[in-house]
């Protein structure tokens, strides 16, 4: 609830909007929410909503978008729970739907098609196991699929392996730290309290675009998550370079090829993890998946900012080997 109610006040008052909340009613007692020791649930507190999170409530509200205004740019946020697949195909996993079942990466790709090719989608998700989302890239969800005609892109809170923060009963909002809340606030230069955000202009165009914001939640959210962008998924599906390679460029030719908010989660990551010299990459990577790396806790959270590290180092690298390849 309290991440709806913050995406709604960003929005400016003349943009169209449909909000899915639970099971579509204001009445119903479906907010859960921490009450001292005692777990407690109370109706929504939303300036509006539109329909229930059900499939039928979700079909229900693309048709009505589909039918009005087709050719208009759309931004899909998804606040909710996420899932793996049932049948274990990571790259397939679902958004948990109101009263059971869910909306699958390949649902929602289905969904995307009667878009006319011109409509661009953005995709911001906080859910458990968003990545897998970020395979709408290419035709019917699937990793292997050719890539898609439109323009999409897409930022999620998690791989496609790994749960994500922000499930929480908690009411006072200073203590969320998920990462569509580091997203939204980097973007727009005001977060969930009210107060102003700044230093995400990383290249200082007196604009902050998505890009930068994205590297603002790397930095900046100090939790378990492993965010992970399209950008991302689309350099490893493209460009075949082994890890062993990646890992053993010089961190200063890293640095060479990153764009300013790259750069800015680099060095604050590299600071964070007390990284030093050129063989940061080798020496992050064999400190998370070398011989004695162990068992991982998706929970801590400088392994977390490891993983973030190497994962980012790994697409500037790709994108230069891309470009490289003409």
């Amino acid at each position: 609830e309290g991440h709806i109610r913050y995406f709604q006040s960003l929005l400016p008052a003349t943009v169209e909007r449909r909000v899915l909340f639970a099971d579509g009613s204001r009445g119903t007692r479906s907010v859960q929410f921490l009450d001292g020791l005692r777990m407690r649930y109370r109706a929504p507190r939303l300036p509006r909503i539109d329909g229930a999170t059900t499939r039928r409530g979700f079909d229900a509200s693309w048709r009505k978008f589909v039918r009005a205004r087709p050719a208009d740019p759309l931004l899909l946020y998804f606040a909710g729970h996420g899932s793996p697949d049932p049948r274990r195909d990571l790259d397939n996993n679902v958004f948990d739907l109101w009263g059971g079942g869910g909306l699958s990466v390949r649902d929602l790709a289905a969904r995307m098609e009667e878009l006319p090719d011109d409509t661009p989608v953005v995709l911001v998700m906080a859910q458990c196991f968003s990545g897998a989302f970020a395979n709408l890239l290419f035709e019917g969800g699937r990793p292997d699929g050719e890539l898609v005609e439109r323009d999409v892109v897409g930022f999620f809170a998690a791989t496609r392996d790994r749960p994500a923060s922000g499930c929480t009963p908690e009411i006072n909002e200073a203590d969320y730290t998920d990462f569509s809340s580091y997203f939204f606030a980097a973007l727009s230069g005001v977060d969930r309290l009210g107060n102003r955000v700044v230093g995400a202009d990383f290249d200082q165009n007196r604009f902050v675009g998505m890009n930068e914001a994205f590297a603002y939640a790397l930095l900046h959210q100090a939790t378990g998550d492993v965010p992970v962008a399209t950008s991302d998924v689309f350099l490893r599906r493209f460009v075949n370079k082994p890890d062993h390679e990646t890992m053993a460029t010089p961190y200063s030719r890293v640095l060479s090829w990153s764009s300013p908010a790259e750069r800015a989660a680099l060095e604050g990551l590299s600071d964070a993890l007390g990284l030093r010299g050129e063989h940061r990459l080798r020496a992050a990577y064999d400190r998370e998946f070398g011989p004695g790396a162990g068992r991982r806790d998706v929970e801590d959270v400088t392994s977390a900012h490891r993983l973030r590290f190497i994962r980012l180092a790994k697409s500037v690298v790709l994108a230069r080997a891309l470009r490289q390849s003409g």
